[in-house]
C-alpha cells in the first residue's frame, strides 16, 4: 500500500470501515522501555479518493504503552474492538483484565474516542481472547480463543437489550486439533475467512474461507491457493465490502521492511456476496443540529433483524450495510421525534452496487406533522396489507408505545391511474387496514382515527412509474394528544 502505510517497521491486522475509507492497523514501533524492545500501536489513514494519507497514531486513550493489538472495527467507523494483554510488555499490569489477554471497546465520537472498558464475561475468561472481526450487523462477534485448550474460532452475540450472550465455538468443520486464529467476517455475514494450521495446506499457517447457507450450516472451508498461501505463514486477510478486494500483512521481498499490508484482487471463486451500503447524516429538520439515532435495517423477506446501530453522537454520521439480492426496511428513530422509513430493492438481475448516500431530517413530535411509510405495501388493487409490511407496522406500534399520549390519523393516498371514485375507496380501504393492524397490537381506538384522499394531494408526478409509486402511499398524522380539549 506504499510508505503512507507501511514503514520500516512491521505493520499487520488491518481493518476497514465499509466505505473504504479509513484503514486501521496495528504497528510494531521500538520502545526502549519496553522489555522485548518495542510495542504496537495502533494508526490510522483515510483515502482521498486516490491515495492513502500517510498514516497517524490513534493516540490516547487507545494507545498506551502497552500493547494494543488485532483490532476490528464496525462497518460505520464508530466502534473498536481490540486486545490487550496484561504485563506483556514489561510496563506492569497494563489494563485491568480477566485473563493474559482480553478484548476491549471503545466508541468514537466526532474524532474522539471514548476510555476503553473491558467486555467482560463471558466474552473474555481467565484464558486468551484476540484477534475479533464485528460482524456488519452490530451484534455478533467472532473471536479466537485458547478457553478450549487449543486457539479456535468463537462466536457470540447480543441479547435484546444489548448484552453479549454465551459466546460458542463455531464447531469441527471450521475448528481442528490444530490451531486457527485471524478470523474474518465479511460485511455479507455469511463469507468467513481465517487461518490455520489444521486443515489441509501448503504449510504453516494458510488461509481459508467457508461461507454459511440459510439454515445456519458452515461449508467445508477452502484453501485460498498459490500465490495467497504459500510454505509460509499467512494471516490477517480483510476483504472490501464490495468483495473484489483484499488486504492482508507478507513479509515478501519488495516492501518497506518487516511485515507489510498488501491488497490484492480477488479472483471469482473466493469472493464473498458483494455489499453495498446506505451512508449520511442524521439531524434536526429544524435546527439542523446533529442527532444521534437508531437505526434498524430489517430484511423484508424473514421479517428478521438485519442489523442495528446508532449514529455517531457529535457528527450525526451513520452507515448501514446492504446486502445485493435483499429487500429492506431501514427505520431511524429517536426519543421526542417522528421516525424515519426507508425502502431498498436490491433484487433483479442487476441489483444496485453503488452506494446509497442520503441525508436523514427528524421531524420533533408535534401536532400536525406527519410521516410517510415507505414499507407499507399492499397487493395491487387491493387494501390486503403483505407480509412485508409488518416490519414497519410493528415500529409504528413500538413509536405509539413510546409516546402513550399522542393520537394519530392513518392516511391513505393513490395515483391518477383510474377512476377518481375507485381510488377514493381503494384508499380509505387501505387506511382502514393500517388502522385495524394496530387495534389488533393493543393500540387504544381512541388514539386512532384513519381517512382515505385518493388522488389528492401527490407528492409526484403521475407522469412515471416511480412517481406513481410514491404518490401510492401510506402515512400518519399527530392529530393531538389524549388529553386535549
Amino acid at each position: 500500500l506504499g510508505e503512507n502505510i507501511n514503514s520500516e517497521y512491521n505493520e499487520y491486522f488491518p481493518c476497514m470501515t465499509a466505505d473504504g475509507i479509513f484503514l486501521l492497523f496495528t504497528r510494531l514501533i521500538p520502545d526502549e522501555r519496553a522489555r522485548t524492545g518495542n510495542q504496537e500501536d495502533f494508526f490510522i489513514s483515510r483515502f482521498d479518493g486516490a491515495v492513502w494519507m500517510p498514516a497517524q497514531p490513534v493516540g490516547s486513550p487507545i494507545n498506551t504503552l502497552h500493547n494494543e493489538g488485532a483490532p476490528t472495527l464496525s462497518v460505520d467507523g464508530n466502534q473498536l474492538i481490540f486486545t490487550a494483554c496484561k504485563g506483556w510488555n514489561g510496563y506492569g499490569p497494563g489494563r485491568e483484565g480477566y485473563g493474559r489477554c482480553d478484548l476491549f471497546l471503545s466508541n468514537r465520537a466526532g474524532t474522539s474516542w471514548s476510555e476503553p472498558r473491558n467486555l467482560g464475561p463471558p466474552v473474555n475468561t481467565s484464558h486468551w481472547e484476540s484477534q475479533p472481526s464485528l460482524a456488519s450487523d452490530g451484534m455478533t462477534l467472532y473471536y479466537v480463543s485458547n478457553r478450549s485448550g487449543g486457539y479456535n474460532i468463537w462466536r457470540v452475540g447480543k441479547d435484546p437489550a444489548g448484552l453479549w450472550g454465551d459466546p460458542e465455538m463455531l464447531g469441527e468443520r471450521i475448528n481442528t486439533p490444530g490451531d486457527e486464529s485471524s478470523v474474518f467476517i465479511h460485511p455479507d455475514n455469511r463469507t468467513l475467512y481465517f487461518s490455520s494450521d489444521g486443515h489441509p495446506g501448503m504449510g504453516g499457517m494458510d488461509i481459508f474461507l467457508s461461507r454459511k447457507d440459510t439454515a445456519g450450516n458452515w461449508s467445508d472451508p477452502v484453501n485460498l491457493g498459490y500465490p495467497i498461501n504459500t510454505r509460509f505463514d499467512e494471516n490477517s486477510l480483510m476483504v472490501s465490502a464490495d468483495g473484489t478486494k483484499a488486504f492482508f500483512a507478507s513479509d515478501r521481498e519488495g516492501g518497506g521492511g518487516g511485515l507489510d499490508i498488501y491488497s490484492f484482487n480477488l479472483y471469482k471463486e473466493i469472493r464473498p456476496v458483494p455489499v453495498t451500503y446506505v451512508k449520511g447524516r442524521v439531524y434536526d429538520k429544524e435546527t439542523g443540529l446533529h442527532l444521534q439515532a437508531r437505526f434498524r435495517l430489517s430484511d423484508l423477506g424473514s421479517g428478521s433483524l438485519a442489523a442495528e446501530s446508532v449514529s455517531n453522537p457529535s457528527t450525526g454520521e451513520f452507515l448501514v450495510c446492504l446486502n445485493t439480492q435483499r429487500r429492506y426496511a431501514l427505520n431511524v428513530d429517536k426519543d421526542g421525534y417522528l421516525f424515519y422509513s426507508e425502502h431498498f430493492n436490491l433484487t433483479g438481475e442487476n441489483p444496485r452496487e453503488d452506494p446509497f448516500l442520503m441525508n436523514i431530517p427528524l421531524q420533533p413530535v408535534r401536532s400536525g406533522e406527519r410521516t410517510i411509510l415507505k414499507n407499507v405495501f399492499f397487493e395491487t388493487d387491493s387494501y390486503e396489507l403483505l407480509y412485508d409490511s409488518r416490519a414497519e407496522l410493528n415500529r409504528l406500534v413500538e413509536f405509539m408505545k413510546t409516546n402513550p399520549r399522542i393520537k394519530i390519523e392513518i392516511s391513505g393516498y393513490t395515483d391518477d391511474t383510474g377512476e377518481s371514485g375507485y381510488n377514493q375507496l381503494l384508499s380509505e380501504n387501505r387506511a382502514r387496514s393500517v388502522y385495524g393492524y394496530l387495534l389488533e397490537q393493543g393500540v387504544p381506538p381512541e388514539r386512532l382515527s384513519f381517512a382515505g384522499f385518493g388522488e389528492n394531494y401527490p407528492v409526484d408526478t403521475n407522469k412515471t412509474e416511480e412517481g406513481r409509486a410514491n404518490n401510492r402511499r401510506t402515512e400518519f398524522k399527530i392529530t393531538g394528544t389524549t388529553d386535549a380539549q
